[in-house]
């Protein structure tokens, strides 16, 4: 039979030739599958999941390179050895030096009481960083003033923001507030706060109570615990690391130190005296509470331990 004389037939040919064709290897796969059913075999290689490393991590190869163009900044290093160094310009940390941040008050704001939601520090340490006195000002020995109710801000060659909070005490300046963030993703790395003239807390009815007893029976504001450093991983998007654990033996009341990242996070809520004018008696000393809250790189080696 001629086919092209039966056109008709010629097309219904052609239909069933491209359906067995296309069913082929779908016959072939299920017929396999069927074979593969109730047998195992080794594997030569099997799969391992990566294990996460700092490197990994956007937040510990910023401070990891931070860390490198400071020492090769300010470390004498032989000529030969200069030759691809980076030039590191640090953050500036006093008042005159830096810059009015009267637009990042809210960025401030926002940072601390995302800190408070996600607990890495109590509520009452974000109300005392930003405590803004309206009206306060500070006027320098050139004659320029500061006006005190808005934050002052400085950068480094990095992109690290350093936002801090000046106050005074008897005429005198003093830090009452300093945090360093990542300008790129908001992601807080360092924060100290000082509490308020002991005190004056209490008489504010912002420290009474929140005041907790210590092993020594003294009463302290309280300090970040595990949970909340784990908090402060997280904020950092370091949780997926996967090994953040106590270090042993270590100097800080309060660390969690991850070996895969090589990062360590520590916090502490220690007592100072802030001494900053005079009077009839002589130097007059105001004791405060202060909160130190970091993240830093550190490899295992680095990581300080207790001498005994």
């Amino acid at each position: 039979m001629k086919l092209r004389l039966h056109p008709k037939a010629a097309a219904l040919l052609c239909a069933v030739v491209v359906l067995a064709c296309a069913a082929a290897p779908a016959v072939f796969l299920t017929a396999m599958d069927m074979a593969a059913v109730g047998r195992s075999a080794a594997v030569a290689d099997p799969y391992i999941a990566p294990t996460p490393q700092g490197e990994d991590y956007y937040i510990l190869r910023q401070l990891a390179e931070r860390r490198r163009q400071q020492e090769n900044t300010y470390n004498a290093r032989p000529r030969e050895e200069r030759r691809d160094l980076s030039f590191y310009v640090g953050a500036q940390s006093s008042l005159q030096e830096m810059s009015n941040g009267y637009a990042y008050q809210e960025t401030v704001a926002a940072a601390l009481q995302n800190l408070v939601d996600c607990g890495a520090i109590d509520p009452v340490w974000a109300a005392w960083a930003g405590d803004w006195t309206a009206g306060e000002v500070y006027t320098d020995y050139s004659g320029t003033v500061y006006y005190l109710d808005n934050p002052y801000y400085t950068t480094d060659s990095l992109g690290f923001v350093t936002l801090k909070r000046f106050a005074m005490e008897q005429g005198t300046l003093y830090t009452a507030f300093s945090m360093t963030m990542d300008s790129r993703t908001g992601v807080v790395t360092q924060l100290w706060i000082s509490a308020p003239r002991t005190g004056e807390a209490e008489a504010a009815g912002t420290g009474a109570a929140v005041l907790v007893e210590s092993t020594d029976g003294t009463t302290t504001p309280p300090a970040p615990d595990e949970a909340a450093l784990r908090a402060f991983a997280d904020q950092a998007g370091l949780e997926n690391l996967g090994d953040w654990a106590v270090p042993q033996d270590s100097p800080y009341p309060n660390a969690l130190y991850s070996q895969n990242g090589e990062a360590l996070i520590t916090a502490s809520v220690n007592a100072y005296d802030y001494s900053g004018w005079t009077d009839t008696a002589g130097i007059v000393t105001s004791p405060r509470w202060f909160l130190s809250l970091s993240l830093q790189p550190c490899t295992a080696e680095e990581l300080p331990v207790l001498v005994p």
